[in-house]
């Protein structure tokens, strides 16, 4: 590879220098101060300061994960380390913590404008989990609102309680629950304003 050369400002500059197999390896003569090489073998950087290489971090990559697939890895000692009960499910999009389930924010949810009969906004599975708590935001027009509901299921019925701060008082919108093939299905009715409101939720589940 070619050599690649950043000046830092005044009096200041690195070199970044085609990568060695291992420490060994490390060329003692023809160095410049600022001259920096990758090691093959442990993906750590090194730079040399005049007369021998100080080692900078450890490259991104190096090393093994700690912990069963899922882990979210952390610093322990010095090395990767994971845990059982702090996970991450990057399908789902799911932060596991000692059995709390803690989900991403949601893309944006229309409701539409003067819907009498209770239509499903969103589901989830009404066997993993018996009990979740949903926050959310609304908008409609000129009206914003964040709330949160609360919801128990035993995979045959479902209980919801919500309470939300109302910026306008003029919302329109009422939530239920039902379950059904499986699914908890959290519903909807709106009043006829003449405007669709929008939903964002993020959901907290454990059993």
């Amino acid at each position: 590879m070619s050599d690649v050369f950043i000046r830092l400002g005044q009096g200041g500059s690195v070199s970044f220098k085609d990568a060695v197999t291992s420490v060994a390896s490390l060329p003692t003569a023809g160095n410049n101060i600022g001259d920096i090489r990758a090691t093959i073998d442990t993906h750590n950087l090194y730079m040399w300061n005049a007369s021998s290489w100080d080692l900078m971090t450890t490259g991104g990559g190096g090393g093994s994960p700690g912990g069963p697939t899922g882990s979210v890895q952390f610093n322990s000692s010095g090395s990767f380390n994971g845990d059982s009960q702090l996970t991450w499910d990057n399908s789902g999009k799911i932060l596991g913590l000692n059995g709390l389930a803690i989900h991403a924010l949601s893309s944006t949810v229309s409701l539409v404008n003067n819907q009498a009969a209770p239509v499903t906004a969103f589901s989830y599975s009404a066997t993993t989990y018996n009990f979740s708590v949903i926050e959310f935001s609304l908008s409609r027009n000129i009206s914003k609102a964040v709330g949160i509901l609360l919801i128990a299921n035993d995979a045959a019925s479902a209980t919801l309680t919500q309470a939300f701060a109302d910026l306008n008082n003029d919302l329109g919108v009422l939530f239920t629950a039902s379950v059904s093939a499986g699914n908890v299905n959290i519903q909807y009715t709106t009043t006829n304003t003449g405007f669709n409101a929008f939903l964002r939720y993020s959901i907290r589940q454990w059993i």
